[in-house]
This record gives structure tokens, sequence and C-alpha cells, in this order.
């Protein structure tokens, strides 16, 4: 497992849907909120291309959401591969950020993480011979 942390999407002060970011590398583990975030549930937007926007919904309709609290982190949204947008509020409700809002989102890329430093790791398949 290897975590890989994006800077982004930006949510533009005035605005309550945030501008692209390409997650296509892995999946989305957690997504860490802004300090002064507005106070508003998310949602989201998808891509598989990173031209074309979807509302990102559940099989029975409803938005994938979650609430948030500013300066906190989310797991576990199941979050599929791709490009993202991150709105403020909903599709039919958004909430307007009152000044620029950064997220910072954590993908697994799947790839073993590399020795630290000076490290070697070995591999022993099968017994010592004395």
């Amino acid at each position: 497992m290897a975590i890989q942390i994006l800077n982004g999407p930006v949510i533009a002060a005035g605005e309550s849907l945030s501008d692209a970011l390409d997650c296509s590398a892995g999946d989305i583990v957690k997504i860490t909120f802004p300090s002064d975030w507005t106070a508003a549930d998310i949602t989201f937007a998808s891509s598989s291309d990173g031209l074309g926007y979807n509302d990102l919904m559940h099989p029975n309709g409803l938005e994938i959401s979650s609430a948030v609290f500013a300066g906190t982190a989310v797991i576990g949204l199941g979050l599929v591969r791709g490009f993202i947008k991150i709105r403020s509020g909903s599709r039919d409700r958004p909430v307007v950020q009152t000044a620029q809002r950064q997220f910072a989102v954590a993908i697994d890329t799947g790839l073993a993480a590399p020795p630290a430093g000076n490290e070697l790791r070995v591999r022993l398949l099968g017994g010592f011979a004395p």
C-alpha cells in the first residue's frame, strides 16, 4: 500500500463547486477539509475522462454525501477512481463558500512503498543452512 497525497481540489471564493482533481492513479481513501470551512455537507461530481461530469449518486437515486466539520477528514466514502469535483452542499441546495477552500485527497496507488533510507528488505524463502 502506498499513499499519495493530492493537493486540491479547490473551491473558489463565492463558489460552491470545486475545480477538478485527477484521482485516477488510485482509490480515494481520505479527504481532508479546510480548517475554515463554511458549514455544509459535501457531494460530488465525477468523470471518467476529466471532460464530462455527472453528479455521483447511490443506486437508490440519492446523492453520495458526507457531513463535514472544519479541519477534519473523512474516510470510507467508497468513491470511484477517476476525476472528482467536490460540491459544498447538494446539487439542489449548493452552499457558497465565503473564501477559497482547498482540500487534500489521499489515494492508495496500490504500489509497495520503497524502502526508507538505507533499509534493505530481504525475503527469505527457506531456512538457514549451517
